[in-house]
């Protein structure tokens, strides 16, 4: 599709579905990493470069070309394939206010309802320009913020009283565990439990104290960044306080080193004080925040 926008740019606006050819993804990560040079601005994370490629991932990117260079583009992603999609995007500094933006959005949202989308997040790095300007502009607001936490690999020693393991058949104290600390259905948990077991880079591990199953985290593997993702770390209520979280925290750290990662990386909300203590009593420190927006209920 082709339009024009302010300036009389003539614009290319096209749509590709996960997994993104190769010539797209390089031309993808070349504009990105230019960008985020001019912006000094990561910005890999909020876009999940990483999954762009993956064939087990549902989404789609939006690309927007001048001519044949790459100006922009919007990344959609649908995690667990529940038609709730987290997007983001940018647009070169170069083509900057010319209403390429608006024109990515115009194509996100028919594709979203293409694809029968029933929610969304768009998501902004802190501090990056022009965001929080255009999304209120576009009648989305702020709805959360998540600081993102990096540590290094390293082996350590976990609680003997804690035994951590991969996980089997623990179905039943599973549900339990991540709809007690997430909120989920039950539902909703199968269906994280089997991408996960569907997906070989997301390897789930249980936590086992006193012959019962306590806590469970799981971890994504992200070899083009060198990293390892903490992500659904939660434990029993009735053990918090008594270590499982850290043993799991300190596995993590070990397996990173074990399958040969220099990184472990996760996300926590700012305002959950006592997950952010227990991580930086891990060795975890803050690297970036990325913020939440939603759209006005007006405009739904």
């Amino acid at each position: 599709m082709k339009r024009k926008v302010e300036n009389c740019v003539e614009i290319s606006i096209m749509t590709v579905s996960f997994p993104v050819d190769i010539e797209t993804s390089t031309e993808i990560n070349h504009l990105v990493r230019s960008t985020g040079l001019k912006d000094k601005i990561s910005y890999e994370q909020v876009l999940n470069l990483y999954a762009i490629t993956d064939e087990a991932v549902k989404g789609f990117v939006v690309v927007a070309y001048a001519g044949e260079e790459l100006v922009g583009l919007v990344s959609a992603i649908d995690m667990i394939g529940i038609h709730s999609y987290e997007w983001s995007g940018l647009v070169s500094p170069d083509f900057r206010r010319r209403g390429i933006g608006k024109a990515l959005l115009t194509a996100l949202n028919k594709n979203l309802e293409i694809r029968g989308a029933e929610s969304e997040l768009a998501l902004a790095v802190k501090d990056s320009p022009h965001a929080t300007a255009f999304w209120h502009a576009q009648n989305y607001e702020w709805n959360f913020s998540e600081a993102t936490l990096r540590a290094d690999a390293v082996e350590e020693v976990v609680d003997e009283k804690v035994e951590v393991k991969p996980f089997t058949n623990e179905y039943e104290s599973l549900t339990g565990i991540l709809m007690t600390a997430f909120g989920d259905t039950e539902d909703e948990v199968y269906t994280l439990m089997n991408f996960n077991e569907l997906n070989p880079m997301r390897h789930l591990f249980v936590a086992n104290k006193d012959g019962e199953t306590v806590g469970t985290v799981t971890i994504v593997e992200a070899a083009e960044e060198n990293t390892l993702w903490i992500t659904a770390l939660a434990t029993l209520p009735e053990v918090q306080g008594q270590g499982v979280g850290t043993s799991l925290l300190r596995f993590v750290l070990g397996e990173a080193v074990r399958r040969g990662y220099q990184t472990v990386m996760l996300d926590v909300e700012i305002d959950n004080d006592k997950a952010l203590s227990l991580y930086e009593k891990v060795g975890f420190s803050p690297v970036m925040q990325v913020d939440y927006y939603v759209k006005s209920p007006a405009t739904n």
